[in-house]
């Protein structure tokens, strides 16, 4: 997964997520209404058996919503809230 940047690929969706509910929902709030990310490779699920940290095949990250808006002002060009140059 990491090798082949998906945690970055959900981030950036996250990111992109964020901005249309903010666009699309009046009352939007990322803290409430951005949810975690998953992968599910059918061709890793072996089972539970397969494994005892977790199910095979299965990419989960509760990405935090912080992050999230963090990451789409600095690509918006704002530095996010907080930041020190």
């Amino acid at each position: 997964m990491e090798q082949h940047d998906y945690p970055l690929q959900a981030l950036l969706y996250s990111v992109a997520l964020h901005r249309y509910l903010r666009w699309r929902m009046p009352d939007y709030r990322p803290d409430a209404h951005l949810g975690g990310i998953a992968y599910l490779f059918l061709r890793g699920m072996t089972g539970a058996r397969a494994r005892t940290d977790g199910p095979a095949g299965v990419f989960e990250w509760a990405v935090p919503p912080g992050l999230v808006v963090s990451l789409s002002d600095l690509l918006d060009g704002r530095p996010p809230e907080g930041w020190v140059a």
